[in-house]
């Protein structure tokens, strides 16, 4: 079964800050989620990363990670995409792999 790891950050592209609080988000992305699949597993998580517009600074995030399965992965691209301009971010993780995965 195909399965899919998307991480969204929470800090605006524009504003470089948290502008909306994690429950919040976790709402909009579950609310994008279960447009496309019946299910998924969020987690509260913390990325970090150096900023590429050559000031070097380095960033930790309040980030939030989605795992999904049994869905297609033009749906998993798709829930990306969505979860990227709802958050108004820069980019996602986005990860696709081959598991084997039981809902028992």
């Amino acid at each position: 079964m195909k399965s899919y790891i998307i991480i969204a950050g929470l800090n605006d592209k524009e504003t470089k800050k948290q502008e909306i609080e994690t429950g919040a988000a976790r709402e909009i992305i579950a609310g994008i989620i279960l447009h496309y699949a019946e299910g998924a597993t969020l987690t509260d998580c913390s990325g970090i990363y150096t900023h590429c517009d050559g000031s070097g600074a380095v960033v930790y995030e309040n980030s939030i990670k989605a795992e999904i399965s049994g869905i297609s992965k033009r749906d998993a691209l798709k829930i990306a995409g969505e979860i990227k301009a709802a958050l108004n971010q820069e980019s996602v993780y986005f990860a696709a792999y081959r598991a084997g995965v039981l809902f028992i």
